[in-house]
C-alpha cells in the first residue's frame, strides 16, 4: 500500500484527469442538492427532472472550469490561489446558471430548476473541490519524505515569518529532496506555542531532543531576513554545540525575479561565524574624492587589490589602472570587468623603475592603492631577497614616483605583521612603513601642497589567496587530516571587503604621515577555526577527521599585535578605524639605512641582508627561524 502511495504522489496528475473529478464531484455535488431540496419538499420527482437540469449545469460548471483554468494547478501544492479560482469557477458557473433559470421561468413560466437547488449546490461544491485538493495535498506530504528512502531528512526552520513560510512551501513543492519540515524555532514570543500551516512554533531554548529521534537526520536551516550579525552568530554557535547540521538562505534581494529556489539554500560558512556587523562609510566623502580621478591599483589580480578595484568602480572614477606582475589572475580581472569602459589593464613589476615612470608619465595618476606585496612568511623566510625587493623597493620606487608625479594620495596596504616583527615579510613591510612616514615628513617641510603618505594596517583576511580557511577547507574535503601549526596559535581577521571599505575609508580621511590601525575585533584560535570548520562541513572531530599540530612554521608569531610598545591610537571619526602614534622618523637617516640594504640586495648573502635589516628595525626579534642566532649577536654587542 505504502509502494503504491509512493507511486501515486511521485506523478503529477494530468489535467484532464483533474477536470474529470472535477466535472464527477459537481454531478455528485448536484445530486445531493438535488436529494436535500426534494426531501424537504416531500415533492415526487422523475428521471427527466433531474437528468435535465444535471445535464445543462455540468456544461455551465465546465466552461467555467475552463475559463477560470481552476483544474490546471497541481494538486499536491493547492494554494489559496488555487481555492481562488475554485470559487469564482463556481460563482460563475452559478450566476449563469440562475440567469438562464430566470430567463426561462420569465417566458415559459416554469422552473426547469429550482433556484434553491442551485444555491446549495454552489456551497457544496466549493466544499468538495476544496476538500479534495486539501485532502490529497495532506495525503503527500504525509508520504512524500519517504520517496528519496534511506536519504530522508528532517527540517527545523528558524524563523516562522514570511521567509521561514516560503521555506516551507518550496520543500513541499520538491518532494525529491526528500525533505519533511517538522518544527519553526522564533524568537518572537507571540509566536512561540502556535503554529505555522500545520507546524508547531518553538522557542529557542527547545531540546532538539524533544523534536526528533535523530539529530544526525536532521538539518536546521536559517530563515530569517535581515538578521544580524550577532543573532546569526548565536544561532550558528547553538546549532554547532548541539552537532547539529545548519544551512541558510540568501538574502531576500539575491533571489532570481524575486523568487526563492530550493537550491539557493547554502551550508553556513565559516566566514559567518567571523563576520561583524556591516561598516557604515562617508561613501560620500570617498565619492568626493575618487570621481572623475585617475586611480592606480598595485597588485590589482590578488585579494585585497582586486576588491579595491572592484569597490572604486562604485564611485565613477575617470580611469582604474590595475597593475600587477601576475598574468593569469590579471587576466582573470580583465574578462570580470570586460563592461567597464574605464578600466586600464597594464603587466608590469613594481620594482621596474623605467616601466612604473612609463606609466606614471602616461597617466598621471591622483591616487595610488599599493596593495602589490610578498605575503607568505615561511616562503619570504627562504629568500629575503624577493621580500626586501618588493617590499622594500618596489615600495620605495612607487613612493618616489608619486612624489614626482604630484600624486595627491598614496595609500600603503602593510600588515600587522609589521609589528613587532619576528619575520622578513613583516620586517619588510615594516621598512616600507618607515620610509613612507619619513618621506611624507621630508615633503610637507619643503611644500604645502605635496603627495600625502597614508599607511594602512590590518591582520588577516579571510578567504584570501593561500589563507587558512582555504587550505582547512581542501583538507576536510580530502578527509584530513585537518594541520594547525600550535594548539594556542591566534589571528586577527576580517573579510576582504569590509578591509577594503576601511582601505578606501582611511585613504580619504587621512592627511599625509597616518598609520591607521583597523579594529579587528576579537583575536581567533586557530584550533577553534578549524574544529568549526570540521562541524560545519557536517563531520565530527577526532571520528571523522582529525587535527594535526605541526608546530610553529619559520618565523611564525603564536599571537599577532596591531601596534608595538612604542605606539598608541587616537581615534577618528569612524570608529573602526584608529591613527597610531608612532614616532617621527627623518628621511636622511631612513634613506640611507635602505640605500645600504640595496648595495647588499645584488650580493645574495641572506645573512648580510636580514642583518641590515634587524639594524634598521630593532624591534625585529626572528622566531623560529635560522636566523635568531643574529640577535643573539646584537644583544652580545
Amino acid at each position: 500500500m505504502l509502494n503504491k502511495i509512493k507511486r501515486i504522489t511521485r506523478k503529477n496528475t494530468p489535467r484532464w484527469v483533474v477536470l474529470s473529478l472535477d466535472l464527477l464531484l459537481s454531478a455528485f455535488s448536484f445530486g445531493l442538492a438535488f436529494f436535500i431540496t426534494e426531501a424537504l419538499s416531500f415533492e415526487k420527482t422523475n428521471a427527466a427532472s433531474y437528468l435535465f437540469p444535471l445535464s445543462l449545469l455540468l456544461i455551465f460548471r465546465l466552461i467555467a472550469f475552463i475559463a477560470t483554468k481552476s483544474y490546471t494547478g497541481i494538486i499536491r501544492y493547492t494554494s489559496t490561489q488555487d481555492a481562488v479560482r475554485i470559487f469564482f469557477a463556481v460563482a460563475i458557473s452559478t450566476i449563469a446558471i440562475l440567469l438562464a433559470e430566470v430567463t426561462i421561468y420569465a417566458y415559459l413560466d416554469t422552473h426547469f430548476i429550482k433556484p434553491a437547488i442551485i444555491i446549495i449546490d454552489a456551497f457544496i461544491l466549493i466544499f468538495f473541490l476544496t476538500s479534495f485538493r486539501i485532502s490529497f495535498k495532506l495525503l503527500y506530504n504525509q508520504y512524500a519524505p519517504f520517496n528519496n528512502g534511506d536519504n530522508k531528512k528532517e527540517l527545523i526552520i528558524y524563523g516562522a515569518g514570511e521567509a521561514g513560510i516560503i521555506v516551507k512551501r518550496s520543500f513541499e513543492q520538491n518532494s525529491s529532496y526528500g525533505r519533511k519540515v517538522i518544527a519553526f524555532i522564533d524568537d518572537n514570543p507571540k509566536l512561540q506555542g502556535k503554529s505555522a500551516e500545520g507546524v508547531n512554533i518553538y522557542p529557542p531554548e527547545v531540546d532538539f531532543n524533544t523534536l526528533t529521534a535523530d539529530r544526525n537526520n536532521l538539518i536546521v536551516i536559517l530563515a530569517i531576513n535581515n538578521i544580524s550579525t550577532f543573532r546569526k552568530k548565536r544561532i550558528i554557535e547553538t546549532c554547532l554545540a548541539s552537532n547539529i547540521e545548519i544551512k541558510t538562505i540568501p538574502p531576500v534581494s539575491s533571489w532570481i525575479d524575486g523568487k526563492f529556489s530550493v537550491q539557493s539554500i547554502k551550508p553556513v560558512r565559516i566566514e559567518d561565524l567571523l563576520e561583524r556587523e556591516p561598516i557604515e562609510l562617508s561613501t560620500k566623502n570617498i565619492r568626493k574624492d575618487l570621481k572623475d580621478q585617475v586611480i592606480l591599483i598595485t597588485g590589482a589580480a590578488g585579494s585585497i587589490g582586486s576588491e579595491i578595484v572592484r569597490q572604486c568602480i562604485f564611485f565613477k572614477p575617470k580611469i582604474i589602472i590595475l597593475l600587477d606582475q601576475a598574468e593569469t589572475p590579471l587576466y582573470e580581472m580583465q574578462n570580470e570587468l570586460n563592461g567597464e569602459n574605464n578600466i586600464k589593464i597594464i603587466v608590469g613589476d613594481v620594482c621596474n623603475e623605467s616601466r612604473m615612470e612609463q606609466v606614471f608619465a602616461h597617466y598621471q595618476p591622483s591616487y595610488v592603492f599599493h596593495a602589490a606585496a610578498y605575503k607568505h612568511v615561511p616562503l619570504m623566510e627562504e629568500h629575503p631577497y624577493e621580500a626586501i625587493n618588493t617590499n622594500v623597493f618596489g615600495t620605495q620606487n612607487l613612493a618616489n614616483l608619486s612624489a614626482k608625479y604630484g600624486v595627491k594620495k598614496f595609500v600603503f596596504v602593510s600588515t600587522d605583521k609589521a609589528v613587532n616583527p619576528t619575520n622578513i615579510m613583516g620586517a619588510s613591510k615594516r621598512i616600507a612603513e618607515i620610509f613612507i612616514q619619513s618621506l611624507n615628513a621630508k615633503l610637507r617641510l619643503e611644500s604645502d601642497s605635496h603627495t600625502m603618505f597614508v599607511t594602512t594596517r590590518f591582520g588577516n583576511v579571510l578567504g584570501s589567496n593561500g589563507s587558512v580557511i582555504p587550505l582547512f577547507k581542501k583538507q576536510i574535503e580530502a578527509g584530513g587530516p585537518v594541520t594547525v601549526t600550535h594548539p594556542e596559535i591566534t589571528r586577527f581577521f576580517m573579510t576582504i571587503p569590509e578591509a577594503c571599505q576601511l582601505v578606501l575609508e582611511a585613504g580619504v580621511m587621512g592627511k599625509g604621515g597616518e598609520i591607521y590601525i583597523f579594529d579587528m575585533g576579537e583575536s581567533v584560535k586557530i584550533v577553534d577555526l578549524a574544529r568549526k570548520m570540521i562541524r560545519l562541513s557536517g563531520f565530527e572531530e577526532g571520528k571523522d577527521i582529525k587535527i594535526k599540530f605541526t608546530g610553529l612554521r619559520p618565523g611564525e608569531k603564536l599571537k599577532e599585535e596591531l601596534l608595538n610598545d612604542k605606539e598608541n591610537t587616537i581615534g577618528t571619526h569612524n570608529p573602526k578605524i584608529m591613527v597610531a602614534k608612532v614616532p617621527d622618523y627623518n628621511y636622511l637617516e631612513t634613506n640611507e639605512l635602505i640605500s645600504d640594504l640595496y648595495k647588499q640586495k645584488d650580493i645574495l648573502k641572506n645573512r648580510m641582508l636580514v642583518k641590515t635589516m634587524k639594524h634598521i628595525v630593532p624591534e625585529y626579534i626572528s622566531n623560529n627561524s635560522v636566523y635568531e642566532e643574529l640577535d643573539k649577536k646584537f644583544i652580545d654587542s
